[in-house]
């Protein structure tokens, strides 16, 4: 959602991987609901990415004075990954 609400999907590309898509939020969701989901994704998901199963897929790595480099990035969209600043 950060370059809109709006967007342009290949459902070839989606289909040929056959991937789905899926949304939920969880705002609306009662407290124990959330916590529930909370400890599912720590038992579930924090492994695999603690032993390198899943990994992010990171496009750049800036220092933080490129701050407003990496803003214009973001804003272009033409990055394919993660961009972080580096303290």
């Amino acid at each position: 959602m950060q370059g809109g609400a709006k967007a342009e999907l290949n459902l070839g590309k989606l289909m040929a991987k056959r991937a789905a898509i899926a949304a939920t939020g969880l705002r609306a969701r009662p407290l124990d609901e959330k916590a529930a989901i909370i400890a599912a994704v720590h038992e579930h998901a924090w492994p695999l990415i603690d032993t390198a199963r899943v990994t992010p897929v990171i496009d750049r790595v800036l220092p933080i004075e490129a701050a407003p480099e990496a803003h214009r990035l973001m804003e272009s969209s033409t990055h394919i990954g993660k961009i972080l600043l580096q303290l």
